[in-house]
């Protein structure tokens, strides 16, 4: 049987060692946090800035997270398009994996 809650404990202790300024823990029940990315790349030298929420279900890692974009700064709707698309080409290969796993059997 999967422990889930533990699972998602031990995801939420290596983004946080990834992400120790970004990362912010929102709650436990559900399993909510979020993560600020932050560029210089913009024009005019502008930082371009996004936080991206995601909320893990009951059973993930079984089942895919949900995920949304919560703030931006100085980014254009065709960034922010491509970063759902992104999330989106992700979270599907996510889904993909997670079927093949649970397709192997161990004999």
């Amino acid at each position: 049987m999967t422990d889930y809650s533990e699972e998602q404990r031990n995801e939420l202790e290596a983004l946080e060692s990834i992400y120790p300024d970004s990362f912010t823990v929102l709650s436990e029940k559900p399993t909510t946090f979020t993560i600020t990315v932050t560029s210089e790349a913009g024009e005019n030298d502008e930082n371009v800035q996004t936080t991206l929420k995601f909320t893990y279900r009951e059973k993930y890692p079984d089942e895919t997270p949900l995920y949304e974009i919560v703030s931006q700064e100085n980014l254009e709707d065709n960034d922010v398009t491509g970063i759902i698309n992104l999330l989106e080409q992700q979270v599907i290969l996510f889904g993909k994996r997670q079927q093949k796993k649970s397709n192997i059997s161990i004999t």
